[in-house]
């Protein structure tokens, strides 16, 4: 059986439009070993571990690691029902909607339209510039692939609105 990290690695290496992978991890590389493609690792600095710790500055600090892309890709673990699908599909809007009503990126929610934190896809330059996820397009994934898993409870339940 697949870690959760693990079905986000598999799902990036399936997807069409990936071609680098990054980890960003407080963990040790060995905690997460697995049988799918073999990313770049990041070791997170001391000031970026921990629960309470913003995505936007985990996102900003792998950014200026590996530069040289004009978008990038955000798969949290934690959403492990995702498709390739979702993922290229969140690509294709950002790419192709790039600058229309001021939005430069994707981001899936699930029917309710609560970000579901399965994809989030960012033009790198905005991203940089206002270090926000807000200015994107939405992508609508149906329910029964919106789990988001934050807290024990949410392995119990499956309930994708449960946190």
């Amino acid at each position: 059986m697949d870690s959760l990290l693990g079905w986000a690695k598999k799902h990036a290496a399936a997807c069409k439009y990936i071609d680098h992978t990054v980890i960003s991890s407080d963990l040790a590389q060995q905690d997460h070993d697995g049988p799918h493609a073999e990313p770049e690792w990041l070791s997170r600095p001391p000031y970026l571990v921990g629960d309470k710790t913003l995505i936007e500055a985990v996102i900003n600090d792998v950014l200026h690691s590996c530069s040289g892309y004009d978008y990038a890709v955000l798969l949290q673990p934690t959403s492990p029902l995702r498709l390739p699908s979702d993922i290229e599909r969140c690509i294709e809007i950002a790419v192709t909607m790039n600058g229309v009503n001021g939005l430069t990126g994707c981001v899936s929610y699930n029917p309710y339209g609560k970000r579901n934190g399965a994809v989030y896809v960012l033009n790198v330059r905005h991203f940089l510039e206002f270090l926000s996820l807000d200015a994107a397009h939405h992508y609508q994934m149906p329910m029964e692939r919106s789990l988001d898993i934050d807290y024990p409870e949410d392995f119990k339940t499956g309930d994708p609105c449960a946190s």
